[in-house]
């Protein structure tokens, strides 16, 4: 048991990218799709491998001298759990809560194995930095397999990614989606940043072995073209980088070839767009793609382009991709040019999004019940339905703040503030002003910023289980360091 709970250990960063492929499908209700990932049959088998650790871990808050902050991290998930009393979907409840107990669980399990004698936190680097690079150039290969004609079912692209859409593809990766794609290399790309600025105090010098890693993963997240992942990837740099300057870590030389670096993979993965866009068989032109990129990136405010079609109204990417795979463009006679569907930011996707919130919001205020305590936890969609904002019970907020806002409260909404208030704590306390502290703020930010982009559990695992990892696998190493 000991040697499978390792294994699944260090094996769990090459997990993570298989967030949606394989996936294992056991039907559906109303209002939610039965599946299972393997993050999430990995999360369930490792909980369960954890739970002498977690009771081990319950135990010792029964002491004096156990943290308090401890204690009242646990009245997150306790709170979630008993919100499945009054959740008119107490089947998602059930299984949202289980979610989360597992994920706690499972931080005991890490914290168990990294203060075993036999840890090797080279292995779990090496797994971590290979597993990204081969998805990454996995994430290369689905764009040039779209761009000549190999169909979805074979490159797993996803139903908006296809180069029909913008005239280029962007990747999905393994993910259900880019969005979910460019998250999953947030943490390796501002990692290998932070691998590229640790310099010796001696030289003061860059480590550029890190430079092949910085310039993959960013040109990827890049190439993923979500908006949401970028942003919180460009937050998340600044902040690290202004922190570190202002602390002195390294010196402004280093920061500026760091954001050359980042600005290059930039340059890469636009040059690519344009070239895909070139190459497939839409009408798109080497130009058009690239201004396409800029203007929906941009959010409408960079336009380069030349010739604008007039995308249809009260429409969204993933509605219209819906409807335009369905036939080939040999095969369409609405569109004999091969013109792809958007020609540059699509308004409509943010302002259906932004609907989505408003929406979870109105139905906060119902009363002030429902605004202390929420729905009940998995209920956003069932209650957005029955107040008919949504046309499916099974739309979700696509903002985790609103979404929990809407099913726990505002009481559910502080106790989930409190626990990321006691992760910047200890991070603080125990890794202080150093470069690792400030990597591990930055990926953060960086993550709780892309919770304003979607909501859920079962695709964003590495949202609540990384952040952790890396803070006990640098306490360890400075634990170890100490004693040496």
């Amino acid at each position: 048991m000991k040697r499978i709970k390792n294994f699944l250990f260090y094996s769990f960063p090459a997990v993570l990218f298989f967030s949606y492929y394989p996936l294992l499908s056991l039907g559906s209700n109303a209002s939610m799709n039965f599946e299972f990932s393997l993050p999430l049959i990995w999360l369930f088998c490792f909980a369960l491998l954890s739970l002498k650790d977690f009771y081990d871990f319950l135990i010792s808050l029964k002491s004096k001298k156990s943290p308090w902050i401890l204690k009242l991290a646990l009245l997150f998930p306790l709170y979630l759990s008993l919100s499945i009393v009054w959740s008119p979907n107490p089947l998602r409840a059930v299984l949202t809560s289980g979610i989360v107990w597992c994920i706690f669980i499972s931080l005991a399990g890490f914290c168990s194995i990294l203060k075993s004698k036999n840890l090797n936190l080279s292995l779990l680097k090496k797994v971590f930095l290979v597993s990204a690079s081969l998805v990454c150039l996995f994430c290369w290969l689905q764009c040039f397999l779209d761009v000549f004609g190999v169909s979805r079912e074979t490159t797993l692209l996803c139903l908006g990614c296809t180069s029909r859409i913008f005239g280029f593809p962007h990747p999905s990766g393994f993910a259900i989606e880019p969005q979910f794609m460019g998250n999953l290399l947030l943490a390796p790309t501002l990692y290998s940043i932070y691998l590229y600025t640790k310099t010796e105090q001696k030289v003061k010098k860059p480590n550029e072995k890190s430079i092949p890693l910085l310039l993959l993963f960013s040109s990827t997240l890049f190439l993923t073209f979500s908006r949401g992942a970028i942003y919180a990837f460009a937050v998340g740099l600044a902040v690290f980088l202004v922190v570190s300057l202002v602390k002195k870590l390294f010196p402004l030389s280093v920061a500026l070839k760091t954001l050359a670096l980042t600005l290059v993979a930039f340059l890469f993965a636009l040059t690519a767009q344009g070239i895909f866009s070139e190459l497939s068989s839409t009408n798109d032109t080497f130009s058009s793609g690239v201004a396409k990129s800029l203007n929906q990136l941009s959010l409408g405010i960079i336009d380069f382009r030349t010739t604008k079609i007039q995308s249809p109204e009260d429409t969204t990417e993933e509605s219209v991709a819906e409807s335009s795979v369905a036939s080939s463009d040999d095969e369409n006679p609405e569109n004999p040019e091969n013109f792809s569907v958007f020609d540059g930011y699509v308004e409509e996707s943010t302002n259906f999004r932004l609907d989505l919130n408003a929406y979870a919001l109105s139905a906060s205020l119902d009363s002030l019940a429902n605004f202390l305590f929420g729905y009940g936890l998995g209920s956003a969609g069932t209650v957005m339905f029955e107040k008919g904002f949504t046309s499916s019970p099974k739309e979700i907020v696509q903002n985790e703040y609103f979404s929990l806002l809407l099913e726990t409260g505002l009481l559910g909404l502080l106790l989930f503030f409190a626990v990321l208030i006691l992760f910047f704590y200890e991070t603080k306390k125990s890794l202080g002003v150093s470069l690792e502290g400030i990597f591990l703020a930055s990926l953060s930010v960086a993550f709780l910023i892309t919770l304003s982009f979607f909501s859920g559990l079962p695709n964003a695992l590495h949202l609540y289980l990384l952040p952790p990892l890396f803070l006990f696998s640098f306490q360890t190493r400075i634990g170890h360091k100490s004693k040496s």
